[in-house]
């Protein structure tokens, strides 16, 4: 397997969706023909994995010659961001929102808002009858395809420490019922869950105070940014040969970390694939086409013996950083 030189994370961070140092890309468009106005909003941008959402969605928004505006709530818990994001959606003319949502059950002042424009929910599920389509993949079947690989690894109840991110938010409760639901009591005995917002800090300092406190586990089973702290702390534990690691999804350090054989498995779902999809599934919807209910990538499990041809269609370019407009006549700090 060839070894890439991968970023981590953005390295420019935008909160409260003010423009950190993105980029504005564009490509031509006949002039007599206004583009589609997509706008797309993300829960943030605090792991790479949202990073090659965003590629996919530049790649073919310029392909289709639309016009694209991204913007960033900066965390799971800021659903006023979002809500008042939206609505900046709404005041440019959006013809079409790509929500990537910061909760699977919206607040009524933003399911208002879908009732309004149309809305493709991205990524993260929603429980909304509003949204015209989805784009995304199950978090449970996800869940599903870790809980089958600890069965298949592990003949005796492995004593696993679960750290899914901001509890109820993001991929963590379908993830967890995914698990939960399908490993054996044979192979598996939960002893921990830790929940927390998912940047590099605070999943650092859960692992770090639950170390303190208890002894080590024998897996890790843990969301791209905790899986990458665990690898960290555990080497400076010296107890890298102790615990083993599992990822729940890909982004560029998750796969470091199997090139390196330091997590057993990670699930892969495609995600600047998905950023694609997104796009187009909007534009499909303004031309009047009939649209699936979901559509998503078919689900992948990497492990550090698997072929990496896949890794154009999920993991950005080494070289793309966030990009907040395509096609737009300027782009300024405060999308």
């Amino acid at each position: 397997m060839s070894c890439l030189l991968l970023p981590i994370a953005a390295a420019a961070a935008v909160v409260d969706g003010v423009d950190g140092g993105g980029v504005s890309a564009s490509a031509g468009a006949d002039a007599n023909v206004r583009p589609a106005k997509l706008c797309a909003l993300f829960p943030h941008m605090k792991d790479s994995y949202w990073l090659s959402v965003n590629q996919g969605m530049v790649e073919q928004a310029q392909a289709a010659a639309a016009q694209l505006k991204v913007m960033e709530a900066g965390g799971y818990h800021n659903w006023p961001v979002q809500l008042a994001q939206f609505k900046k959606c709404q005041q440019w003319g959006a013809d079409v929102v790509l929500l990537g949502s910061v909760s699977h059950r919206l607040h009524r002042d933003i399911e208002t808002l879908v009732a309004q424009t149309p809305t493709v929910a991205m990524i993260n599920k929603v429980d909304s009858s509003g949204v015209v389509a989805s784009v995304g993949v199950s978090w449970q079947a996800m869940g599903g395809q870790v809980g089958e690989f600890i069965n298949q690894r592990y003949s005796v109840p492995v004593k696993a420490l679960l750290m899914m991110g901001p509890k109820g938010r993001g991929g963590d409760l379908y993830l967890r019922q995914g698990i939960l639901a399908s490993v054996t009591p044979a192979s598996f005995e939960l002893i921990g869950t830790l929940n927390g917002s998912n940047s590099v800090a605070v999943q650092r300092r859960l692992l770090r105070q639950y170390l303190q406190h208890n002894p080590a586990p024998e897996l890790i089973v843990a969301g791209a940014v905790a899986a990458e702290v665990a690898i960290a702390e555990l080497r400076a534990l010296g107890l890298s040969n102790q615990v083993d690691v599992i990822a729940t999804y890909m982004t560029h350090a998750v796969y470091r970390g199997l090139l390196r054989g330091k997590i057993l498995m990670a699930n892969n779902d495609s995600m600047r694939e998905q950023g694609r999809m997104a796009v187009q599934m909007g534009l499909d919807h303004l031309q009047g086409k009939s649209l699936p209910t979901t559509l998503g990538p078919a689900l992948m499990v990497i492990t550090p013996q698997s072929a990496d041809d896949w890794v154009r269609s999920s993991l950005s370019e080494p070289d793309f950083r966030p990009v907040y407009g395509v096609n737009l006549p300027s782009v300024t700090a405060k999308p």
